[in-house]
């Protein structure tokens, strides 16, 4: 009888070691929420308006652009600053159908943050920030920007959800 010899295996060729996954740099950001995705767009700032560089003090504008910029209620944002999750409380929300004049622009949601609970103790430095919605779900993209004068600590955007 013939004798079968199995083929010799060729030799297992080196594989290139998996880059290690990079952190993305928002991940705690989360996926949009609900079944309308993300909703908000940034339609206005973000600028910036020097209020001697003491607090941070957000002043935001929800609208709806389709209804003629009606602003929009139970919004509120997550603000990064140099990668640290800052202490925006969920306490205070956008109010509906009400805008007040302001120094960069109308509003309808103002947050005041003290020195104290930014890195490095000024407003200047680079922030990422999202919009929550009445749920805490995310329902905008991730925004970026920067803030380089330590004095401009007067913080406007109009997000638009149309």
């Amino acid at each position: 009888e013939p004798v079968v010899v199995p083929p010799t295996p060729e030799p297992a060729q080196p594989q290139e070691a998996a880059p290690a996954p990079q952190p993305q740099e928002n991940a705690d950001a989360g996926p949009c929420g609900g079944d309308d995705g993300c909703k908000f767009k940034l339609r206005g700032g973000p600028s910036t308006g020097g209020n001697g560089g003491t607090e941070l003090k957000m002043q935001f504008l929800f609208v709806h652009g389709g209804r003629g910029d009606e602003a929009q209620g139970s919004y509120f944002v997550v603000l990064k600053k140099d990668g640290v999750r800052l202490p925006v409380g969920d306490n205070v929300r956008s109010l509906a159908k009400t805008k007040t004049p302001g120094q960069l622009g109308d509003y309808n949601y103002e947050y005041k943050l003290g020195l104290d609970t930014l890195p490095g103790n000024t407003v200047a430095g680079n922030y990422s920030i999202w919009v929550l919605d009445g749920n805490g779900e995310r329902d905008s993209d991730v925004f970026n920007f920067n803030i380089d004068n330590g004095q401009n600590g007067l913080l406007w955007i109009k997000f638009d959800q149309s």
